[in-house]
């Protein structure tokens, strides 16, 4: 019988060639690894880099955007909705951005909203009950929120304060002052039990919360842009009729989003489904949201204003004084020593605006929040 066993030098010759492919899978995961890495690197600087350009366009499409609604302000007095004609303000100027592949405009009417801030007692027992809560989980949302925003640290019949807050783990105070955030409320009781699940989610009914109250709004709410939930508030308090509003609103074919849906307007005969004068209603947009997204490829700029007509400044110069006036305020008469001292300064590149020309500059609205990237 003859010996099979395999020689000394094939073994080593196979276990030679058994390292060899070792080696070869191993520098093939390393590569891969490398490669996937500097992949994701170039994909991570390229977008960074591309957001520089996107931040122009987003800026220039809001300015832009901001320009079109004030002709709107300007040739009929207020903004009442996009169905007014400025829905697509982008499409009106034939704007055409230098480095995104697409802007997206949209809006949102802050003012349509209830302000959270001016709510009481009962107005708040009102829209916990729209949103579908018995009377006593409304009562106890009210106080809870009423203890968590007024100035003292005294307890409501079914609220949390001071020592209640002083009792939690990690303890915390209470902010006694206006909600800023609507993180806010994850720390108020009985809200973060209430709204969330155990897990942290929102539930849906904390979306609807958010859709009908305002942080920021604090004047009337326009009732062409409020929701479903505000109308039922205004409804339950009896300042308004829903159901022939909403006839109102969607025209002779009674669809709303059609080409004869209708507005409405204080003063022009329709005032009888509605009951405006003191009673925090109003017609117009006082604080309108505008959302401006930069996209170009994977690359996204995302940029969101919220901004008022009200209290702005359109056309400060005085139309009293006169040319001459102007023109002798703005340059004063100068001695050959102020002269030179002024060159100086200039050379220098120190000079300031004059005070009374600041004061004459006009601006068609006001900047209440800006903000890039992130959520409100």
């Amino acid at each position: 019988m003859l010996n099979m066993k395999p020689s000394p030098l094939r073994q080593r010759r196979g276990s030679v060639i058994i390292l060899v492919l070792v080696f070869v899978v191993l520098m093939t995961f390393i590569v891969a690894a490398f490669l996937e890495e500097a992949t994701a690197k170039i994909k991570y600087y390229g977008l960074f880099h591309n957001r520089d350009d996107l931040r122009t366009d987003a800026y220039s499409a809001m300015e832009i955007t901001l320009a079109v609604l004030n002709q709107y302000v300007e040739v009929e007095g207020a903004l009442w909705g996009p169905s007014q004609g400025w829905a697509n303000p982008l499409e009106e100027s034939e704007f055409q951005p230098a480095h995104a592949n697409e802007i997206k405009i949209s809006f949102g009417d802050e003012s349509a909203k209830l302000p959270l801030s001016k709510l009481e007692y009962d107005d708040l027992l009102i829209l916990f009950d729209v949103l579908g809560y018995d009377l006593p989980e409304a009562q106890s949302l009210a106080d809870g929120l009423i203890d968590w925003t007024d100035e003292d640290d005294l307890r409501r019949l079914n609220g949390y304060d001071g020592e209640d807050y002083d009792d939690m783990e990690p303890p915390y105070k209470p902010s006694n002052s206006d909600i800023m955030s609507w993180d806010e409320f994850k720390l108020i009781e009985p809200f973060n039990e209430t709204f969330w699940d155990e897990n942290g989610v929102p539930l849906p009914i904390w979306l609807q919360f958010k859709s009908a109250v305002s942080l920021y709004h604090t004047g009337n709410v326009n009732i062409n842009q409020a929701n479903t939930t505000v109308q039922e508030y205004f409804y339950e308090k009896g300042f308004m009729d829903t159901r022939s509003f909403e006839y109102f609103k969607s025209g002779s074919d009674g669809e709303m989003g059609t080409e004869d849906d209708r507005l409405y307007r204080e003063g022009e005969g329709n005032d009888g489904i509605i009951l405006v004068e003191e009673q925090g209603l109003g017609d117009s947009i006082e604080l309108l949201r505008v959302k401006v997204e930069a996209v170009r490829g994977e690359a996204q700029f995302v940029l969101e204003a919220m901004v008022t007509w009200s209290g702005s400044n359109p056309s400060a110069a005085d139309s009293s004084t006169t040319k001459a006036e102007q023109q002798s305020n703005a340059k004063p008469v100068e001695s050959k020593s102020n002269t030179a001292q002024a060159e100086k300064t200039r050379a220098l590149g120190e000079v300031k605006t004059a005070p009374s020309t600041v004061s004459q500059l006009g601006y068609p609205f006001n900047f209440v929040r800006l903000t890039e990237n992130r959520k409100f």
